[in-house]
């Protein structure tokens, strides 16, 4: 009997162990109440929640909120959105901001986010700090689409999409230039600027769909006065 006892308790803590470890798999990331989400690794997301991430490179935006007094005036702030993004596994992260209380804090703010990441250990986490800018109105906008239109550029925290798919393919053509001609090295550093060419034509097409009639004729009047 007490065999079977010790044998039962030895299971029992041994599934414990797997359920612990498979909780705590993943990456979870807890966000500040001062910070309102705006998409998560390039899709639509809301809330202040605690979010579960699967473990590697993880993309999130974000804006900052803020309420405080001014001249006696009430003053809401909403910044820029943010974009971190980090390569981490296994772990607990938490988010921080600074308090901001004056228009002047505010415009810092916006002109140079602080952010902090840290582990369950209180232990600084590296990340890539980005902001996702549209000039002029902001009602109505795309997020989705000008998140994927930021990833192929190779602005900070980009996933640099466009970029990582050049740097697989062209690593190979770096390794036998090594000892070739300077002709073939030569052709060799071409490259990279043709793959910003179709960069370029990426994001032509990507803001020509966005614009109205009204603005593609206009576009379209000044490429063929080129």
């Amino acid at each position: 009997m007490k065999r079977y006892a010790l044998v039962l308790s030895s299971a029992l803590s041994s599934a414990l162990l797997l359920f612990a470890t498979s909780a705590f798999a993943d990456v979870t990331l807890s966000m500040p109440s001062n910070s309102e989400l705006v998409l998560v690794n390039g899709v639509d997301a809301s809330g202040k929640d605690t979010l579960s991430l699967k473990n590697g490179v993880n993309q999130v935006a974000f804006r900052y909120l803020a309420r405080y007094q001014q001249q006696g005036s009430q003053t809401q702030f909403q910044s820029d959105i943010i974009v971190i993004k980090f390569d981490e596994n296994d772990a607990q992260l938490a988010l921080s901001m600074p308090r901001v209380r004056s228009n002047s804090a505010a415009d810092k703010f916006n002109q140079s986010p602080q952010v902090t990441l840290e582990d369950q250990n209180n232990a600084a986490v590296a990340f890539e700090l980005g902001m996702l800018i549209k000039q002029g109105l902001q009602l109505g906008r795309d997020y989705e689409a000008e998140m994927a239109a930021y990833n192929l550029t190779d602005q900070k925290a980009s996933l640099n999409i466009q970029s990582a798919t050049t740097n697989v393919t062209a690593a190979p053509v770096a390794v036998a230039t090594a000892s070739t001609s300077a002709n073939t090295a030569t052709n060799t550093t071409a490259k990279p600027e043709a793959n910003n060419q179709v960069n370029v034509g990426q994001m032509l097409d990507f803001w020509y769909q966005q614009a109205d009639e009204e603005t593609r004729k206009a576009f379209k009047k000044r490429i063929e006065n080129q």
